[in-house]
């Protein structure tokens, strides 16, 4: 439960952010901090990213114990904190106002010209191209990203105009709080239906998302999807297809595949506009780029200088990252946990390296999300030449009966009997296996959202 009061950012008030290492979390506690806040929080245990904001000022105590948010005026939690928490319930049991992260950050861009990047997928590389192209055109926008970008070397960047870039995420409906603001949304599918439910209410959040769009603010939206174009008939501001499809106001062709890079001509109104060179792999970068380059055009950059600055995008940490090369297999990782993820990660793989074997360490991410999509990450996990599935994260769920790692990986042996597909039930368990079986001609991938990743830094170590 939070406040029915909307947070008002006061200079002499100390705000205490519980969960601070999260990639949202982190990222507002380093704006406040970095606009002279007194910002004080904690964690369930330590990480580099905690001693990054010890850096900036920020006090911050590990583990969460009660009285841990010491004096503080106002606390700030995520989603994932739970009512049993012990800090949590003792700020509450203290009569402690408490505020949403998303509260925070509507109060962070109240009266701002604000661009909401949100979307199923690619949010998180959309709102970084966008932030690359702001940057490297002079502007200096508030920026606050759902993960590290190369380009910021991190996940925030303060700014000092009067303009906000920042990630929209749907999971829990809370980015209904941002109030008017001009927006992106790549697409929408489903997801996250163990916080709505179902499709139906996903498409209606969206829905109630897009009609935050001002008169005079504007949507960019993927043109192939087909949900988002019922959807932007809510819009009252202007809609701007972006896309492969008909009818895209900002289109691509002559898109060229290529190692860690993707090469595409902008069409504008079907006229070329200029080409560019990607360094993220992908046809689904492709319209990533077109969303970022549509939404800058809105803001007065135009589009040559947008191709340019796209030049020197970097990419974002776990979105197609190289870790290291292991006698002469790459080894990259992705944060890919939903199915159409998988696809489009492994398909830029397979057109990249086509001479490679693609080897696919693939981490379920939630029960309820593997018993939803059984079938779909099945049929995705198809496309690689070598198949380990590890046991689900579970995260904040408890275990489904019936529904398992185990199960997946025997669909995909089902679905494709000559393929090599491993079920590895400890994590801990994949690194000597792949470093035993792993050729110079690899491509070996990490996928999901657990804590896979570490099989790709353990390889790193040697």
């Amino acid at each position: 439960m939070t406040e029915t009061r909307p947070l008002v950012l006061q200079s002499d008030h100390t705000l205490h952010l519980m969960g601070i290492g999260g990639v949202g979390m982190s990222g507002l506690a380093g704006i406040l901090a970095g606009r002279g806040f007194t910002v004080t929080g904690s964690d369930r245990s330590e990480s580099p990213r905690l001693d990054e904001l010890r850096c900036l000022g920020v006090t911050i105590s590990t583990p969460q114990v009660a009285g841990g948010a010491g004096h503080a005026d106002a606390v700030v939690i995520s989603t994932a904190i739970a009512e049993t928490n012990p800090e949590f319930a003792d700020a509450r049991e203290r009569g402690l106002p408490i505020y949403h992260r998303s509260e925070l950050l509507a109060a962070i861009v109240a009266g701002m010209t604000k661009i909401a990047v949100s979307g199923t997928h690619g949010k998180t590389t959309t709102s970084s191209m966008l932030a690359t192209i702001m940057l490297e055109t002079g502007r200096d926008p508030l920026v606050l990203i759902g993960g590290d970008a190369a380009n910021l070397g991190t996940n925030f960047h303060a700014g000092t105009e009067d303009l906000a870039v920042f990630e929209a995420c749907e999971s829990d409906g809370t980015f209904l709080r941002y109030g008017p603001c001009s927006e992106i949304i790549t697409n929408v599918e489903a997801d996250h239906l163990d916080q709505h439910g179902t499709f139906e209410r996903v498409v209606e959040v969206f829905g109630e998302f897009v009609e935050l769009v001002p008169r005079d603010g504007f949507l960019v939206h993927g043109a192939d999807c087909a949900v988002l174009g019922g959807l932007v008939k809510r819009c009252a501001g202007r809609a701007i297809p972006c896309g492969l499809a008909s009818g895209s106001v900002y289109s691509a062709d002559r898109i060229e595949p290529g190692p860690f890079g993707e090469g595409f001509r902008l069409l504008i109104e079907g006229r070329p506009a200029g080409e560019a060179r990607l360094q993220a792999p992908g046809e689904h970068n492709v319209l990533n780029a077109l969303c970022a380059i549509a939404a800058a055009a809105e803001v007065g950059v135009a589009p040559e200088e947008a191709l340019a600055a796209l030049e020197s995008f970097r990419g974002v940490g776990r979105r197609f990252e190289l870790i290291c090369e292991l006698g002469g297999a790459l080894v990259v990782d992705d944060y890919a946990h939903h199915p159409t993820e998988v696809a489009a990660t492994l398909a830029a793989a397979r057109k990249g390296w086509p001479e490679r074997r693609i080897v696919a360490i693939f981490q379920p991410h939630l029960y309820s999300r593997t018993r939803n999509f059984m079938e779909e990450f099945a049929r995705a996990l198809t496309a690689a030449d070598e198949v380990i599935v590890a046991g689900i994260y579970a995260a904040r769920e408890d275990p489904i009966p019936g529904v398992g790692a185990e199960q997946l990986a025997q669909r995909v042996q089902e679905l494709a009997p000559g393929l090599s597909v491993r079920y590895v039930a400890e994590r801990e368990a994949i690194t000597p296996l792949v470093r035993e079986m792993a050729r110079p001609d690899d491509l070996i991938l990490t996928l999901g959202a657990g804590d896979i990743r570490r099989v790709a830094e353990e390889l790193a170590c040697g």
